[in-house]
């Protein structure tokens, strides 16, 4: 009998538990092979001296999460594409980090982005209340980026959403806590050849579907989903050019200079240019 087309079969369980094990496979390798992370600076910095490419698509995976790929097409969707406006704000935003921020940290050798507050302001507490305070939003980001697969995961399985979140979480603190940074980075560029490939089957099995890039583009013409540049200076609307590039430009600025994340990954390569480059 064919299966429903919202159950899993044995070849998509032995892909997902494929997935789980090359992750946690890499943090075992780097906690092997990695002798030389006996110091701070070679497991949380990896030596300061990892690659361009895989880090710059370290922190591009950080920041692609289920919220973005979930939600961006549910919201393109309804609202139609005004949003890809939002685009251009997030190119502002990584030139101004790369010129402002990362000249600004990365000669400090820095491990943390709180650092910087206690460097700057000569104050423990200062750091101490970063710190405090980049934990909480974090507990609550991961909280959300996590659930969102793994109620996507228990529609289409059945597995429990609970069990997917222990699972998944259980295996990136094991692959972090063994490899350091260097299995994070690693882990990362893994992850998101995973993300390309399923966008791209998706894409390209919905054209098949549809018949042609034509025809998609046609469709959402007719039904008033394509929409770019709205300039209304009104505050209040949903979306316009002024609230998505400058809102964008703003908000990605603070991501991409002064994240913990992206401070600690752009401060992992050999140089500044290197740093600034992985940035942009």
């Amino acid at each position: 009998m064919a299966r429903s087309r919202d159950e899993f079969n044995e070849w998509d369980w032995l892909l997902f538990a494929a997935m789980l094990s090359v992750s946690a496979a890499i943090g075992i390798y780097y906690a092997i092979r990695g002798a030389k992370q006996n110091s701070t600076k070679e497991f949380l910095m990896g030596g300061r001296q990892m690659l361009l490419i895989p880090v710059a698509i370290s922190i591009l995976v950080s920041f692609m999460s289920a919220i973005l790929i979930l939600g961006t097409p549910a919201e393109m969707y309804t609202q139609g594409t005004q949003y890809f406006v939002y685009l251009f704000g997030m190119i502002l935003a990584v030139i101004l980090a790369s010129q402002l921020f990362v000249p600004l940290l990365y000669p400090l050798n820095l491990t943390s982005s709180f650092e910087y507050l206690e460097k700057r302001f000569d104050s423990k507490a200062a750091k101490l209340t970063g710190t405090i305070m980049m934990i909480l939003q974090q507990v609550i980001y991961m909280g959300i980026a996590s659930f969102a697969p793994s109620t996507a995961l228990e529609a289409v399985t059945g597995f429990p959403t609970w069990a997917t979140i222990v699972t998944v979480g259980l295996v990136s603190t094991l692959y972090t806590f063994l490899g350091g940074m260097k299995a994070v980075v690693w882990t990362d560029v893994f992850q998101s050849l995973v993300m390309i490939a399923g966008l791209l089957a998706i894409v390209i099995q919905g054209v098949v579907e549809v018949g042609s890039m034509g025809d998609v583009w046609e469709i959402n013409d007719k039904w008033g989903r394509i929409d770019f540049f709205d300039f209304n200076p009104d505050p209040t609307q949903r979306h316009s050019f002024w609230s998505l590039i400058v809102g964008g430009m703003v908000g990605w600025t603070a991501t991409y200079g002064v994240n913990q994340a992206s401070v600690q990954r752009y401060c992992s390569v050999p140089t500044l240019a290197k740093a600034k480059l992985y940035v942009l």
